[in-house]
């Protein structure tokens, strides 16, 4: 499903970025080690290949198995894809960050202090004093966790345990950062920021790309279209990458950045709008979980923490979903009766889907960045959602020209256009 984002490992990255950048990633005041030594191996740059225990040594010229270059602006189009994947699953985000062009970077910089611009310090205070007490928790009640029945059942706890420490650490060291404040936050240096969130990212168990094979189909100086494909997939995927600012980045990023930004920088301006309808409640179940997290602290015996466990945990899943709830109303109600659905009958690759989205939202003018849109490729079809559209007719002119050759029409009864796939 493409919400909002697109269907790569680069965006994926992006959203790693500004989830750790925006959640309590900072810079920490104390250092503590992030988890078992291997999390924490660098590899090597050099002639030869990587050297790190997430990749195997025998890997093949075409793996993952790379040479690091000391600069993201050298290289080509496939060891860059490499270089970067490399960088994800060993959880080093500053260096996913370097990848970006200069421009990005500053505009990522930018969304960053807009946060901290528009962000309620209190509600950002009091989630960071609740992430500390969580912390402590963690790390002083261990043995009491790992007891409870529910805890041993969870499928993911084994792979979990070896990394509790650096988990507990990282969490620690961000709950008292100085990205706590929002004033120090405002002044935060990104990729320090980002450096930071490795750390936190080394007590935790990080999807491996290992087994992705990556070949360069064909290459200029300024254009590139790779493959790639895993293990698991016999038929390879093609991606097409383009310079920018010296970086190379896939087709579908260069093309929908300026869109993609444009709708963050809206969705920030709404935030403050939002945070006060949500305020009052957030705060009244942020103070009821600090107290049962309290509580936690003070049990002795198993039978005491199980017993304040279950209010907190039926508190939290409450309080979660009733907060995801009111921001979904508080985006969406006004604007679902300006929806429209659009139906393909094949499904689009990426590269299609970002071309449709950039006829789409070009069309639209100033508006694109108050349209969301949603694109599902799946079944043989790829179904669409654009909301809100405000002149139907428009954008049926737009579809048309763009599929240009095919059948392209309108139920108007419930604004939806079908496409054939041919």
């Amino acid at each position: 499903m493409w919400r909002k984002r697109y269907q790569s490992f680069w965006v994926l990255g992006l959203g790693m970025l500004l989830g750790l950048l925006l959640t309590g990633c900072g810079s920490a005041k104390t250092q503590t080690p992030p988890g078992p030594a291997e999390s924490t191996a660098a590899p090597k740059t050099g002639a030869g290949p990587v050297e790190s225990s997430a990749i195997p040594a025998e890997s093949t010229e075409n793996s993952l198995a790379v040479a690091l270059v000391p600069t993201a602006t050298n290289g080509t189009a496939e060891s860059t894809f490499q270089q970067v994947l490399v960088a994800f699953q060993e959880g080093r985000l500053e260096a996913v960050f370097d990848f970006l062009p200069p421009s990005h970077q500053a505009e990522v910089e930018q969304l960053l202090q807009t946060f901290a611009d528009k962000m309620d310090p209190e509600l950002w205070s009091e989630l960071f004093q609740l992430l500390n007490k969580s912390a402590n928790l963690l790390k002083s009640k261990k043995e009491l966790i790992l007891s409870l029945d529910g805890v041993k059942k969870l499928p993911q706890i084994d792979a979990i345990k070896p990394y509790w420490e650096g988990i507990t650490n990282g969490l620690r060291d961000a709950a008292t950062s100085d990205i706590a404040d929002l004033k120090q936050l405002k002044r935060a240096n990104t990729r320090q920021l980002l450096a930071a969130g490795s750390r936190l990212l080394a007590g935790m168990q990080l999807p491996s790309f290992a087994d992705i094979e990556v070949t360069t189909v064909q290459a200029t100086d300024e254009q590139a279209t790779l493959s790639y494909r895993d293990a698991k997939n016999a038929a390879p995927k093609q991606v097409e990458f383009v310079r920018v600012e010296g970086k190379w980045l896939p087709q579908s990023i260069a093309t929908g950045w300026p869109v993609a930004m444009a709708d963050a920088k809206a969705r920030l301006a709404e935030l403050p709008s939002q945070l006060a309808i949500l305020k009052p409640e957030a705060l009244r179940q942020m103070s009821s979980i600090a107290g049962m997290l309290d509580q936690l602290q003070g049990a002795k015996t198993k039978d005491e923490f199980s017993a304040a466990a279950v209010p907190l945990v039926f508190t939290v899943a409450f309080g979660a979903q009733m907060a995801q709830q009111a921001m979904q109303d508080a985006a969406t109600t006004p604007r679902q009766g300006n929806a429209v659905h659009l139906i393909i009958n094949r499904e689009l690759t990426d590269g299609e889907l970002t071309r449709l989205k950039t006829a789409v939202f070009e069309s639209l003018g100033d508006s694109a960045a108050n349209t969301d849109y949603e694109f599902i490729p799946n079944d043989g079809k790829t179904r669409c959602r654009f909301v809100p559209i405000t002149d139907l007719p428009s954008l049926l002119t737009v579809l048309k020209k763009h599929f240009e050759g095919t059948s392209v029409r309108l139920d108007a009864e419930t604004k939806t256009i079908f496409v054939d796939g041919n």
